[in-house]
């Protein structure tokens, strides 16, 4: 059989060779040509691709055949490393397709094609434009490689592009060897690549007054079918209310519909009912939003902006992300798109996150009954069954024709939904007459009375005839195999206490007999008692069907403990398995985080919070969200360190460092005071518990100054180090790692004060100090040294410095080899060191070496690639190689944004580095633009009297200088209206505190 994969690369070639064809189209187009203003060289190139690809009747065309040998090696060496890592060859063949359809549609975009012959060096930004939409269909394994498959395809268009930087004109002879129609100035076109770029740089653009029609934006996917949702049952019965809301939705097209009942009337039924109309129908958006709480409505519509906007940067803030994405659907003109709030318990948790717009419908199913029309809600009230349809069910379901007892046993239900349709699948299962299921209901012993929503209570079998279909599900399985019946009690307990939308289904058949726990639960799934989530992804019981379980079964106190323990276990191995899949490791992390998150707000799963494991898989799982990047995440679960908090105690160790996390990741957002806030209970809590007075206690303050630092608060860290230099000695002894931290701490906040000789003085102390107690080879030892060598080239001593970053760089390389991330940090610091004193021929290929090994070792988008990128721009920049510099700068500022987000720190210096090159060139606009959004940036996160906010400031007067803005440079020095008290304040109440 053919291999898809291959057939995919065979199309996505022809599709490549007919841009390419098309831009040459293009480019001899006399019509298209004025517009294009191409040099003469690069016309007469065009010309030959289009002679050359023109007129060869059967053969194969020799450029398509080029591109064919190179993409094809190129794509199976790509392949071949994902399959390695578990993707399929199906999902990579789909990912292939993707990219093919992208070109198909860029070919017959001519605005796009244009912009593509006038700037071939851009093309892979045109690309990546146009495939961000198309991203979004591709398997979550596959995302790396559609990545790594958009860049080799961009390289191979620039590649045979005339005019760009990668053009191979060798390449390109040996093609048209042998042909009459090589033009004969053809090989002199590398010869004139210089003065291409610059006439090109030199072109007024005109693109826009060319463009008949703009390009489609391909931000938002055809179709999204969002969230995890129950399935219809199979035996979904038909009522009055279903078509009421077809014919709100479908036909009156009503913007905001709200269907209101108890518990267990269908409610949810219904929604998923119209959801499933809507997804067969081809609607472009279903979205199913949990909306129990505030905070379950946020994570769910961040995740689905994120999905519709798939260029929002993922350091975003949910809020903000959430309201571009209302902004931007209330704008579009698309029809047909349906939300669905799922058991909305407060309205005013819905207050500024409706959507509107055109052909928006909203659905909210609650049990509230409030006045809806009054608050512009089209109300659908959810009943019971009528009796004649709860007698129909229980009769034709059972196989019995005792309509009597069917209406007795309607009665005594109330003929509520969800207690009739089980009360008919456990006669059934039992093999009960309806007559013996009424006797069986009306002996056994009355269960709890479960309250309304509204006040008032169920008729009392609702919750005995619920609890009987528990019990007999449990026994039937049970008596086929008794070890698939303990194992389905463990699956109900997890469903009835951790989160209500559901739970996934691996960690339900995670247990040592796999085998069995797979069993019970489809045992458990095919008696109703559960479902699947539409996605299949996640098992759920009704809310009225987990209660029941849990105010019959959990009672008694040794199986509560129990069930408490066996939660706790899945919950300790999810948290501690590494799957060395950095897509399917956040994927599990997203969902324990949802059900940590869950359980904090459901007052039923409280008693977990009691254990203490749960400060330990908290800490856990932060810590792992940290490193994998969640910091938005991470922060959803405030709420639930905060009842770890309140049960534990706020000093628990695990507590402590849950709570350090998050400032982290607030630190990480940008969010300064909240991150000192959250520090400050750390401290203030370290103090009242025994054995924290000293270690911990001093490793505490070392966070919170590091932090403040970040804030800009100087004064404050130089004083509370000082403090704690006088301290250590004599709690901890002269050769404690955590003197060596503090000393470095202290150093660094004078570094940062401007008092350097002070901070040169403690940085040698240290250096000497970890050397003598620790070792040479000891990591204090190394970085000791390099902080040491850093601040002597802040100094100028950079012959000093240089001598120290040498022996660093031969250290490292010794210990821990050349490719090492420490390694590559320490090349990195040793080229900077060379092009500081001037020996920018020597800096310049070890930041070159250094870049390529990021790239390979720590992938195009990991921070210390993006610095690597940076330096080596700016050491190009130094070297008068500005061209060189100038599109790494770019590219650097692209993924910053959109990796790191517009004001993250480091955005902001690759911003400011990228308008220094532009002001080298002379291009003052562009640099004056970049510069005043980064003054912007630096005033709000780092502070008015930042060393780089002062920076910024002084580069951007000096550009308006330039420019001849005399007044506008003076402007900017006129005094900051911020004053340090404001600067070193915190947050007086924060949002939300994790346990003070």
């Amino acid at each position: 059989m053919a291999d898809p994969l291959s057939f995919a690369v065979l199309s996505m070639t022809t599709s490549l060779a007919g841009l390419v064809m098309r831009g040459a189209a293009v480019a001899v187009d006399p019509s298209w040509c004025s517009a294009a203003s191409l040099p003469g060289e690069a016309v007469n190139t065009w010309r030959s691709i289009w002679t050359l690809m023109r007129g060869r009747g059967g053969e194969e065309n020799p450029l398509e055949a080029s591109i064919k040998a190179r993409l094809q090696k190129q794509v199976d060496a790509a392949s071949e490393r994902y399959e390695r890592t578990g993707v399929t060859r199906s999902a990579l063949a789909g990912t292939v397709t993707e990219i093919e359809v992208a070109l198909k549609e860029l070919s017959g975009d001519d605005a796009t094609v244009l912009e593509a012959v006038r700037f071939p060096d851009r093309f892979e930004m045109y690309l990546r434009r146009r495939t961000a939409g198309r991203r979004r269909y591709v398997e979550t394994t596959a995302e790396p490689f559609f990545d790594d498959l958009t860049r080799i395809v961009a390289d191979e268009f620039i590649r045979l592009t005339p005019g760009s930087r990668g053009f191979d004109i060798a390449a390109f002879n040996q093609l048209l060897a042998g042909r009459d129609q090589l033009v004969a100035g053809q090989n002199q076109l590398l010869k004139g690549q210089a003065e291409t770029r610059e006439r090109l740089d030199k072109i007024v653009d005109s693109i826009n007054n060319t463009r008949n029609t703009p390009p489609q934006s391909q931000t938002t996917p055809k179709r999204i079918h969002f969230g995890s949702r129950p399935t219809v049952t199979a035996n979904f019965v038909s009522r009055a209310v279903e078509s009421q809301l077809f014919n709100a939705i479908i036909t009156r097209a009503e913007p905001k519909t709200v269907l209101t009942g108890m518990r267990g009337t269908g409610k949810t039924q219904l929604a998923a009912a119209i959801a499933t109309k809507c997804e067969k129908e081809d609607w472009p958006l279903v979205a199913w939003i949990n909306a129990a709480s505030r905070k379950e409505l946020v994570a769910d519509l961040y995740e689905l902006a994120t999905r519709i906007s798939t260029d929002t940067p993922k350091s975003t803030r949910p809020d903000i992300a959430i309201q571009r994405c209302l902004d931007a659907m209330s704008s579009a003109d698309t029809t047909n798109r349906l939300f669905i709030f799922d058991n909305v318990d407060n309205f005013d948790d819905l207050k500024g996150l409706i959507p509107r717009g055109n052909g928006i419908r909203v659905i909210l199913t609650t049990t509230r009954h409030l006045d809806w029309n009054s608050l512009g809600w089209s109300p659908i009230r959810v009943g019971t069954f009528q009796r004649d349809q709860s007698i129909s069910i229980l009769c034709e379901r059972t196989d019995d024709t005792n309509r009597d007892a069917a209406d007795q046993i309607a009665e005594v239900l109330g003929d509520l939904p969800v207690a009739v349709t089980q009360a008919a699948t456990t006669a059934r299962n039992e093999r009960y007459t309806l007559s013996e299921y009424l006797d069986r209901l009306n002996s056994f012993p009355l269960a709890t009375t479960i309250e309304k929503r509204e006040g008032g209570n169920y008729p009392e079998t609702v919750s005995t005839a619920l609890w009987l279909a528990c019990k007999t599900t449990v026994n039937i399985i049970k008596r086929k195999n008794p070890k698939q019946g303990r194992l389905a009690i463990q699956q109900i307990s997890m469903l009835s206490l951790l989160a209500a939308p559901g739970v996934p289904i691996r960690w339900l058949e995670e247990d040592a007999d796999r085998e069995n726990a797979k069993k019970s639960l489809s045992a458990l799934f095919n008696s109703s008692l559960c479902q699947t989530s539409t996605d299949n992804r996640k098992a759920l019981i009704h809310r009225l069907q987990g209660r029941a379980f849990r105010e019959n079964y959990l009672i008694n106190e040794a199986e509560k403990e129990y069930i408490l323990t066996s939660i706790i276990q899945t919950l300790e191995n999810v948290v501690a398995h590494t799957s060395y899949n950095p897509p399917r490791e956040r994927e599990e992390m997203y969902d324990l985080i949802e059900q940590l998150s869950a359980i904090a707000s459901q007052e039923y799963s409280q008693s977990l919070f009691t254990k203490p494991a749960m400060a330990t898989i908290l800490e856990r799982t932060l810590r792992t969200a940290l490193e994998l990047g969640m910091y938005q995440a991470a922060l959803t679960l405030v709420n639930s360190v905060a009842k770890a908090s309140d049960t534990l105690g706020a000093g628990h160790p695990d507590i402590l460092s849950s709570r350090k996390s998050l400032a982290d990741a607030y630190l990480l957002e940008g969010q300064v005071e909240k991150a000192i806030a959250l520090l400050e209970q750390n401290l203030k809590h370290s103090k009242t518990i025994p054995d924290t007075t000293h270690h911990n206690t001093q490793k505490l303050r070392n966070s919170f100054m590091s932090t403040l630092r970040a804030g800009g608060g100087i004064n404050k860290v130089t004083t509370h180090h000082q403090q704690i230099q006088k301290d250590h000695p004599h709690t901890l002894g002269p050769d404690h790692t955590e003197i060596f931290a503090s000393r470095n701490n202290l150093a660094g906040a004078y570094r940062e004060a401007g008092r350097l000789d002070e901070a040169i003085t403690l940085y040698q102390q240290n250096f000497v100090d970890t050397d003598y107690f620790l070792g040479p080879d000891h990591p204090y030892t190394l970085a000791s040294r390099n902080n040491l060598a850093n601040a002597y080239q802040e100094a100028g001593r950079l012959e000093d410095a240089i001598t120290l970053y040498r022996q660093n760089l031969q250290d490292r390389t010794r210990l821990v080899g050349p490719n090492h991330p420490d390694t590559l940090a320490t090349r990195n610091n040793l080229a900077n060191a060379y092009r500081d004193a001037g020996k920018i021929e020597e800096a310049i290929p070890l930041l070159e070496q250094n870049l390529k090994d990021c790239i390979h070792i720590l992938g195009p988008y990991h921070p210390h690639t993006l610095l690597s990128r940076n330096n080596l721009a700016n050491a190009y920049q130094t070297a008068g190689r500005l061209d060189e510099a100038i599109p790494l700068l770019e590219q650097n500022l692209k993924d910053c944004i959109h990796i790191l987000g517009p004001d993250n720190p480091d955005t902001l210096f690759t911003r400011d580095n990228f308008a220094c090159a532009y002001q080298a060139t002379g291009r003052l606009n562009e640099a004056i633009t970049l510069l005043e959004r980064n003054l912007k940036g630096c005033t709000r996160i780092l502070g008015p009297h930042h060393p780089h906010t002062l920076n910024t400031r002084h580069r951007l007067a000096d550009a308006y200088r330039t420019a001849g803005r005399i007044e506008e440079a003076e402007a900017l020095f006129e005094t900051p209206s911020d004053s340090e008290d404001d600067q070193d304040g915190t947050e007086e109440d924060p949002d939300q505190e994790a346990g003070d």
